[in-house]
């Protein structure tokens, strides 16, 4: 499947996408290599596996995956498939195995973070100021979790690596109305993923459909909700 929009959201030469299991799915997530994208679900949900089945479902189709899943229960190998469970992740750890791959005639096509809150840094102590609106609690979190954005955004772009699409997942906290709508707010920290992603999904699946929150979509608009199979 090809998609003919370039990264400056204008006309150009046809862009390869990346399989994905749920053609209605994939057309939302725009799997292109270069783009960044998050996906946010609720803990122990079956959207929450999105990542390892987009993982395994391009492996299976012939393209270098690396999943970065510390708690994923061993399987069988998976050729294609490379899964690092270190309890503990940064961009330099990630870069450093992706740049692993990138002299192979078949480089990491797809890299997939499983999930987002293992790679946002401890919070720091507290550093008072005079200025009370200046409370570090709130605000450095916040910074170095978008710090960790912009670097896997890079990393997606990144040509010496041949610009594979990276997808992070996100825990999202549900709303105290188990039936009320999903929003940014309800990704924590991770909703500072919003500004350097191409494309983040908010994921609840009911029954056999699933509720989609774009929160971002360089590509359409935004935010929307819409409903897909399952």
């Amino acid at each position: 499947m090809q998609q003919e929009i370039d990264d400056d959201g204008g006309w150009g030469p046809p862009v390869e996408v990346l399989p994905s299991p749920w053609p209605e799915l994939g057309e939302l997530l725009h799997l292109s290599p270069g783009h960044f994208i998050g996906i946010g679900a609720a803990p122990g949900s079956r959207e929450a596996e999105v990542g390892y089945d987009l993982a395994l479902h391009a492996a299976a189709h012939g393209v270098r995956a690396l999943l970065f899943a510390p708690s994923f229960p061993a399987r069988n190998p998976v050729p294609n498939l490379t899964i690092q469970r270190r309890p503990t992740l940064s961009p330099e750890t990630v870069e450093q195995d992706v740049a692993s791959f990138a002299h192979l005639p078949d480089p990491v096509g797809l890299v997939v973070i499983d999930h987002f809150h293992l790679m946002t840094p401890v919070v720091p102590e507290p550093r008072y100021t005079d200025d009370p609106m200046d409370d570090p609690e709130d605000t450095q979190p916040a910074d170095q979790a978008a710090d960790t954005g912009r670097r896997l955004k890079m990393l997606a772009v990144n040509a010496a690596y041949h610009k594979p699409t990276v997808v992070v997942m996100a825990r999202i906290t549900p709303p105290a109305d188990s039936n009320g709508p999903l929003a940014l707010e309800h990704l924590g920290l991770a909703a500072e993923l919003v500004y350097d992603t191409d494309t983040l999904l908010l994921l609840n699946r009911t029954t056999d459909t699933m509720d989609v929150h774009i929160a971002k979509d360089r590509f359409g608009p935004a935010p929307t909700r819409t409903t897909i199979r399952w």
